[in-house]
């Protein structure tokens, strides 16, 4: 089975006297998926927040998505939202593991690192082992998601924050 993705670039002008003519170059996009391959849809974001004079944390919850705090910590905004990755492996069995954790570091250098544990949710179930068949997963797809519990120190120096994990899925 193979999966296509097209994102197109589009771009409108107005004209106004006098009219001129120009170039510019726009670029399009496809991947061509495989069977038994993982790809990144959407990033994990915390997404914005103000560190208070008490530690606390901020959890953006795998399974429905929702941003909640605890503490010391005031939500701005509503950007948050879990990471989403597709699966394309069908044949029988299913292992999911990955990073329990990450660092995320703040932009620019300094020592004011945070770190966030994450949380497993799956159209599979979850982590661990799943046995798949045609009428569970037709289509051969599965969704993975991944949220996590952000861990904010008290006065938290601002800036960007960010930090990389795994998702491993191994298809048998």
């Amino acid at each position: 089975m193979r999966a296509l993705t097209i994102a197109v670039a589009t771009a409108s002008a107005m004209l106004c006297a006098p009219v001129h003519a120009a170039d510019t170059n726009v670029t399009a996009n496809a991947a061509i998926v495989r069977p038994n391959t993982l790809i990144k849809t959407d990033d994990l974001d915390f997404g914005s927040l103000i560190s208070g004079a008490t530690g606390g944390t901020v959890t953006v919850n795998p399974v429905t998505n929702a941003r909640t705090s605890g503490g010391g910590v005031t939500l701005v905004g509503s950007s948050a939202r879990r990471a989403e990755f597709l699966g394309t492996g069908g044949i029988f069995l299913i292992f999911v593991s990955g990073s329990t954790s990450v660092t995320l570091t703040r932009a620019g250098g300094g020592s004011a690192n945070m770190t966030a544990s994450l949380t497993r949710a799956a159209s599979t179930g979850g982590g661990g082992v799943t046995l798949i068949n045609a009428t569970l997963f037709p289509s051969g797809l599965q969704t993975y998601y991944i949220g996590g519990t952000l861990s904010v120190p008290a006065n938290q120096p601002a800036g960007d924050y960010s930090g990389t994990f795994i998702l491993t899925v191994n298809y048998l």
